[in-house]
């Protein structure tokens, strides 16, 4: 019965392994805030007053989301950063790295960046400005041999968009 048992729990295990790398699980996403000057990125604390939820690769923020002044080229208004951490054992760079991303400003198409896009530790920190009428995306390969991801970024319709004071 134990060896049953044993094995109906390992067989558990490795199908719910499998389901969170085919959910977008093998990526690490944290939200947070970035620092144009210095170029650094904070992870946001616990208590913050906004959140990220994520189901799969469909991320969405909930609470009250603050106003920020102009950062990275992207005109003032509700702007967070999100840093993606490749899944572990992936090497990030090389020619076939690539990210594309969408943001609410333009409806032209994807901003197309190269390995360059990365930061020295592999990871990639998006920035982006936000609203409630349209979802944004960013697309990822982390290197020739990985596949490309897709996150969808969207504001739940409960969250408070902060205004220019």
């Amino acid at each position: 019965m134990k060896v049953l048992k044993t094995t109906m729990v390992a067989l558990l295990l490795s199908l719910v392994t499998v389901g969170l790398v085919a959910c977008g699980a093998g990526e690490m996403v944290t939200l947070g805030t970035y620092n144009a000057t210095n170029k650094t990125f904070t992870a946001l604390p616990t208590d913050a007053d906004y959140s990220l939820v994520q189901n799969g690769y469909d991320l969405k923020l909930q609470g009250t989301i603050p106003y920020s002044d102009t950062t990275l080229e992207i005109e003032a208004g509700n702007i967070v950063a999100i840093k993606f951490t490749a899944p572990v054992g992936v090497e990030v760079g090389g020619e076939g790295a690539y990210v594309k991303t969408t943001n609410r400003q333009t409806t032209e198409g994807w901003n197309e960046y190269g390995e360059e896009a990365f930061e020295e530790d592999g990871s990639l920190i998006w920035v982006t400005s936000v609203s409630k009428e349209n979802s944004v995306q960013v697309k990822i390969k982390w290197n020739e041999s990985s596949n490309e991801v897709v996150y969808t970024l969207t504001v739940d319709s409960g969250a408070v968009l902060e205004q220019e004071a």
